[in-house]
């Protein structure tokens, strides 16, 4: 049995996710503010938790929201997904110490410091 490639699984798993709240109150393929409310606190709580970038999610749908529609594409939604994975992958090199070899930390996720990896 072939095992699929992890880094599919993660695209396949941002697409879907995105459209699981894009069509919950209209048919449309875009994230109004409640939705991206929605799917920010249920699928990513401690990320908000431990975000600079989506602390403030009205200010942060202003500032995504390059045609000013006042939804998300999934285009306008990858730009904050990008962030958040620069963002999250800065924590996890936080408080690790240059040693030999690649250290991280939980990232923005939290949780126990992985050592060695």
């Amino acid at each position: 049995m072939t095992q699929q490639c992890t880094l599919k699984n993660a695209l396949q798993t941002f697409v879907d996710t995105f459209h699981k709240y894009s069509v919950k109150y209209e048919d449309r393929d875009a994230l109004n503010c409640k939705e991206m409310k929605q799917l920010l606190n249920k699928e990513m709580p401690n990320f908000i938790k431990n975000s600079k970038e989506l602390k403030d999610i009205p200010n942060l749908m202003i500032e995504l929201d390059t045609n000013l529609d006042k939804e998300l594409s999934f285009n306008e939604f990858s730009v904050m997904l990008a962030r958040v994975i620069l963002e999250s992958h800065e924590k996890m090199h936080e408080d690790n110490p240059l040693t030999k070899g690649h250290h991280h930390g939980p990232g923005l996720e939290g949780g126990p410091k992985q050592k060695g990896k």
